[in-house]
């Protein structure tokens, strides 16, 4: 079956989808929450195409569509949920989804369980599909039509503008990679604006943190020569957070400083409220902390202005949008009680950088050091690098054979309890063909937060590797090529002027819902590849080499140097000014802009309230003057 959009428009209280269909699917809206299928009127158009019209004011019989979240799908034939086989045959993609669906019944820990999936039944199967008896696979719509989403947004204003009842399409992939789009439709109430509405169930959770943490720093003494290293994804230091604390010990701070680490991951498992009350705890003796990568408890509490917060974040520079820079999108920081709005400062590669990660983090460019990345102060030593290449080479003797391909994809889904790769992209049998006939060495280094890895059967073993437990950072060093996607990990790799090839097949998809904040096409300092075909060509004919990545594009002084952790130190604990770390605020001098804490933020809008209204007494007693 196959239905392929060519337009969607909204005429006054009408949704109109212009569509063509080989074989005369029709398309419907559908509810799963709901199990609910709502169908449209079909009206011929010339040239084969059909428009499907939907008045939203009778959605549900006299009334308007529900609220939910309505797919654009195609209904499955009764014939074909007679049997499974029936099923397959008619729908080709549905396996996946009933593979999907069935590992979603299993707890986590069995999901990857071929064993525990394969219990299920055909019966027990084909009732899952028949309980939302809808298709998506066949669905299609043309560029024009996902590039003016943000368009189609629909506002329908009632109860004296006091109510609105809203239409938004929302692009999605299911794990397939394909995209569907689906209509949210949602009342809302005229609401006070967010600062001075009633307290939610999360808000109050965030007041008892931060009332615990304010008790916490009055009966605790802040001590104020220490340093706390706080982690709170992972149960080990970053490469930032060691090459950071082993220069402090390198030039003997540790005898002048209290300093401290604490690693520990609140995505795993059950949260633990003692754990949460020793975070609290450690910050509120600390005087400088240092974090790296998203940090829950400050989304909860402010660390005081008498706290140095300092974000050394792990990534370069990459493709996908983070932070603030995806405001609006699903999993978008909250846009006043955000963790990154706590910062002190946080360290960039280099000044050129700063536009980009003051979107990111929602703070000025002025709170942004410019030290260089610390992890790569010893990036470009000789001596490392002998010696990291002496260890891959002792675990890994191929690694001398033949070409090394290191393949580093970031991840999909909205964060580490979501993360995947879609595997379907690769055809392992094909990579392995290309690897033989051109003697390379292919390893995947996959994403942390990606639980599944790739399944290499035994007779690719010998070409085909899984080292997404060995460290990227040394992998590089053995790599004549790297291939990515929309990471910063090629961010590092440029360093060592070798080439870096982009596969992204699912790119249109990716934008839609992840979000860039560069262009790939035009920004990737290497060869970018849409489809696994053209992948496959360009590591065959070794393309890439003809393509310059342009290093020198990006002022890479700063992390050259080997200084990044010096220019941090001196900066951030010794208080001095170090060329080129800080952007001189416009107009006066050095000063940067410091975080404000909750209290003096609220101090200062109590000060211009009072100010205003003030102005506006006198605006008022001037314009009764007047009248007079």
């Amino acid at each position: 079956m196959s239905l392929d959009v060519h337009q969607i428009r909204w005429r006054s209280s009408y949704l109109e989808i212009d569509y063509s269909s080989r074989d005369g699917g029709v398309p419907w809206l559908y509810c799963v929450g709901r199990r609910q299928f709502v169908p449209f009127e079909i009206v011929g158009l010339e040239s084969g195409v059909r428009r499907a019209r939907l008045n939203l004011v009778l959605g549900d019989g006299r009334e308007v569509l529900p609220g939910g979240q309505w797919i654009i799908c195609e209904k499955i034939k009764e014939s074909a949920l007679f049997s499974l086989q029936a099923l397959y045959a008619e729908y080709p993609l549905m396996p996946q989804r009933v593979d999907y669906d069935v590992r979603h019944l299993l707890p986590p820990e069995l999901r990857d369980d071929d064993e525990a999936v394969a219990q299920y039944t055909d019966e027990e199967r084909l009732e899952l599909v028949a309980r939302h008896p809808y298709v998506i696979s066949g669905v299609t719509y043309d560029d024009e039509v996902l590039e003016r989403l943000d368009n189609l947004d629909r506002v329908f204003r009632y109860g004296k503008n006091s109510y609105a009842y809203t239409g938004v399409f929302v692009p999605k992939t299911n794990r397939a990679g394909l995209i569907y789009l689906a209509l949210h439709m949602q009342f809302f109430q005229r609401n006070k604006t967010p600062r001075h509405r009633q307290r939610s169930r999360r808000q109050m959770q965030k007041d008892v943190f931060a009332a615990t943490y304010s008790v916490m720093t009055k009966l605790v003494p802040r001590k104020r020569n220490r340093i706390l290293f706080l982690k709170e994804n992972g149960e080990g230091p970053t490469e930032n957070m060691e090459a950071l604390q082993s220069r402090m010990i390198e030039r003997g701070m540790d005898k002048r400083f209290d300093i401290r680490a604490r690693y520990r991951n609140v995505f795993a498992g059950r949260r633990n409220i003692v754990a949460w009350l020793r975070d609290l705890f450690e910050i509120a003796r600390s005087r400088y902390v240092f974090i790296d990568d998203y940090t829950p408890v400050f989304n909860f509490i402010d660390p005081g202005e008498d706290v140095t917060l300092t974000q050394i974040w792990h990534a370069g520079v990459g493709f996908k949008s983070v932070g603030y820079a995806r405001f609006g999108l699903k999993g978008s920081p909250d846009p006043y009680n955000s963790a990154h709005r706590r910062y002190t400062y946080a360290l960039v590669g280099n000044e050129h950088l700063r536009r980009i990660y003051s979107e990111v983090f929602g703070i000025e460019e002025e709170a942004l050091l410019a030290t260089g990345m610390p992890r790569l102060d010893h990036f470009l030593d000789e001596k490392v690098e002998k010696e990291y290449r002496e260890e891959m080479a002792d675990k890994f003797p191929w690694s001398a054979k033949g070409r090394v391909i290191v393949f580093a994809p970031t991840f999909r889904g909205t964060g580490q309890r979501t993360a995947y790769y879609p595997y379907d992209e690769i055809d392992m049998d094909r990579l392995y063909r290309m690897c033989v006939e051109t003697d390379t060495y292919f390893v995947f280094e996959m994403h942390h937060f990606i639980r599944k890895r790739p399944d290499i059967s035994a007779e690719y073993a010998d070409r085909i590797f899984d080292l997404s437990d060995e460290s990227l950072t040394k992998l590089f060093f053995i790599a004549d090529v790297l291939v990515t996607d929309y990471s910063s990990c090629f961010y590092d790799y440029l360093l060592l002027k070798k080439p870096v090839v982009f596969f992204v097949p699912d790119k249109t998809a990716y934008s839609l819902i992840r979000g860039v904040q560069r262009s790939i096409d035009e920004m990737a300092p290497g060869v970018v590849c849409d489809t696994f075909d053209e992948f496959l060509d360009v590591l065959r004919t070794r393309h890439y080499e003809t393509v310059s990545p342009h290093p020198s594009s990006i002022d890479r002084a700063a992390e050259r140097s080997g200084l990044a952790s010096d220019r941090a130190i001196d900066t951030i604990i010794y208080g001095k000014d170090v060329p080129g770390v800080r952007k001189q605020a416009s107009g006066k001098g050095g000063a940067v802009p410091v975080r404000q804490s909750d209290k003096s933020a609220k101090s200062e809008r109590k000060a211009k309230e009072l100010l205003d209204s003030k102005v506006a007494d006198k605006d008022t007693k001037s314009a009764s003057d007047e009248e007079e």
